[in-house]
């Protein structure tokens, strides 16, 4: 072989790898009652997939690996249900009743956490778990999954690796968000109904503090080093910079009407607050505080920065599509038409 196809085999095999990276994320998109996650290219912003066979999904999260999702329903099993796999029908019935003997179904009932293989698209394991599930969040070694029980005031501990529930823990009324320490010592719950964060500590599974943050706090995202989580205040349209080392507020931004989705940019200099009520967009500058604003119509809902791409997807919660923005001038470069209204989105690389 002479030089030149030498060469010529080496610049090939180069593009063909660099083609690999340039393809490499993937962007997943729970489409709530549509009972689909839509998988997205998100260097191309293409529809590449759908996963079906999830009821209601609204929350997502991934395995670091990027192998497996976790989808949380927010319907309630059906009593009938067929008993998930790897629970007995003894196991089964159990779990349907509650201390005292009555029908879960009858209250707050049950529904499912699905695990799914990301490669096959298809769900692997399906996890009974106390009421409705609204958002989920996957711990750093892939071990444990986290979802939120709006209507039970509690959130489930969930083994990836046995496939089961292992623990419940009350954090407060209306649990709504999650987020994990990259470390994965701790966990932080959003509490819409008493104006709170709950810190949990991974060790024990035990709930270490509670921080006052505004009114009806949701959606939060941590600052790049994790010693602030900046959560969005629903009920006062606005949001807060909550330190951990003391557990204090030490900003407040104001945002347009009905904030809801929240996410860092790539460079860990600006949010993204979307207000779905004020149909807005606001980009808030750590820095220096000063908060851009930009019409985005209609109801702009749930916020992902497309990390490595400069790139903003922003879901409508009353159109079926999903807004692609530059991340610096707040352009809108194209609309990716989807099924439904996209939820939390998970970015995958």
């Amino acid at each position: 072989m002479n030089s030149t196809i030498r060469k010529l085999i080496i610049v090939i095999a180069f593009l063909g790898l660099m083609g690999q990276v340039q393809a490499g994320v993937k962007v997943y998109v729970p489409l709530g009652d549509a009972n689909e996650i839509l998988v997205i290219d998100g260097d191309r912003d293409e529809v590449v997939g759908r996963i079906g066979d999830v009821t209601n999904a609204h929350g997502l999260a991934a395995t670091p690996d990027g192998n497996y999702l976790v989808a949380a329903s927010m319907s309630l099993a059906p009593k009938d249900q067929k008993i998930p796999k790897g629970m007995t029908a003894d196991e089964h019935n159990a779990h349907h009743k509650s201390s005292d003997g009555e029908d879960k179904n009858a209250g707050n009932g049950v529904s499912f956490v699905s695990l799914l293989d990301a490669e096959t698209m298809r769900v692997v394991q399906r996890i009974e778990v106390d009421g409705i599930t609204h958002h989920s969040a996957v711990t750093p070694d892939g071990r444990y999954a986290v979802a939120t029980h709006t209507t039970a005031g509690n959130i489930s501990i969930i083994d990836l690796i046995n496939r089961k529930l292992v623990k419940t823990i009350s954090t407060g009324p209306v649990p709504n968000y999650v987020l994990i320490s990259s470390d994965g010592r701790y966990v932080y719950v959003s509490n819409s109904g008493n104006n709170t964060i709950s810190e949990i500590e991974t060790s024990q599974w035990t709930l270490r503090r509670s921080i006052s943050v505004g009114t009806t706090p949701e959606h939060m995202v941590f600052s790049s080093d994790e010693q602030t989580i900046y959560v969005i205040n629903a009920g006062d349209n606005t949001v807060a910079t909550v330190s951990l080392a003391d557990g204090k507020v030490t900003s407040i931004y104001p945002v347009g009407e009905g904030p809801h989705g929240i996410a860092l940019s790539d460079d860990n200099g600006t949010l993204f607050v979307s207000s779905k009520n004020g149909n807005q967009l606001s980009a808030i500058n750590i820095a220096t505080g000063n908060t851009s604003n930009i019409a985005l119509e209609p109801k702009p809902y749930h916020v992902a920065s497309i990390m490595g791409t400069g790139k903003l997807y922003v879901s409508s919660r009353a159109e079926p599509w999903i807004w692609v923005l530059d991340q610096d001038s707040l352009e809108v470069l194209r609309k990716i038409p989807i099924k439904g209204a996209g939820h939390q989105m998970v970015v995958v690389r």
